[in-house]
């Protein structure tokens, strides 16, 4: 222990120099260490700023992708109906569904104009028609339509203007090669008329007949 103390005591300086050292890192730990807290509590404080925007982002996504179609829709029944009016339903219903509800039909409608099995949809106007009415904004009912074709052998002028791709002279000359030659026996014989080509006849035989 005095072999100690008489080093300290002839290495003063260098005792000195090591506490100083010392006590400058023990101050250094303990006084300067809490200053760096406030940083990190900047830190988690904007982080708790950014949450409520992501939150409502996030929110917002959510409320579109969970928009729905209305459940249900206005429709508008006129016609030959018991009680016209507008008429609210489900979106799954029908046409069939809106004329019940309108009372039903009157003993002169025409149902088969009327395609009851269409799905209704919002604002839609159903017309019912009468007997031989053609129904207006109203569903109809599909069928194929019927064109009559028109007999080349018997046609006049006035008959083959029905016909698409056949004006007044071309007319007068298939009637003219008729009366000078007879009766066509095939449709293919209206080639021999000047102006009708194997072109043209194709684009009007769907019209024609014997």
């Amino acid at each position: 222990m005095d072999k100690i103390l008489d080093y300290i005591y002839e290495n003063k300086i260098l005792t000195i120099l090591v506490v100083g050292l010392i006590s400058l890192g023990l101050f250094h730990y303990l006084f300067q260490k809490p200053t760096t807290m406030p940083s990190n509590d900047n830190a988690q404080v904007k982080s708790s700023e950014v949450l409520p925007v992501e939150s409502k982002k996030e929110g917002t996504e959510k409320n579109i992708k969970g928009k729905k179609e209305p459940e249900f829709v206005m429709v508008d029944v006129q016609g030959a109906v018991k009680s016209p009016g507008v008429y609210r339903m489900k979106n799954t219903s029908i046409v069939k569904d809106a004329i019940n509800l309108a009372g039903g039909v009157n003993d002169d409608a025409e149902l088969k104009q009327i395609n009851q099995a269409q799905h209704v949809t919002d604002e839609m106007q159903i017309s019912v028609p009468s007997v031989g009415e053609v129904p207006q904004n109203s569903p109809m009912q599909s069928s194929p339509s019927k064109t009559s074709k028109v007999n080349i052998n018997t046609a006049t002028v006035d008959d083959f203007q029905n016909v698409s791709g056949i004006g007044p002279k071309k007319a007068e000359k298939i009637i003219d090669y008729r009366t000078q030659n007879g009766n066509f026996e095939v449709l293919e014989d209206l080639t021999k008329v000047s102006g009708i080509g194997d072109k043209t006849l194709e684009s009007l035989s769907d019209q024609l007949t014997i």
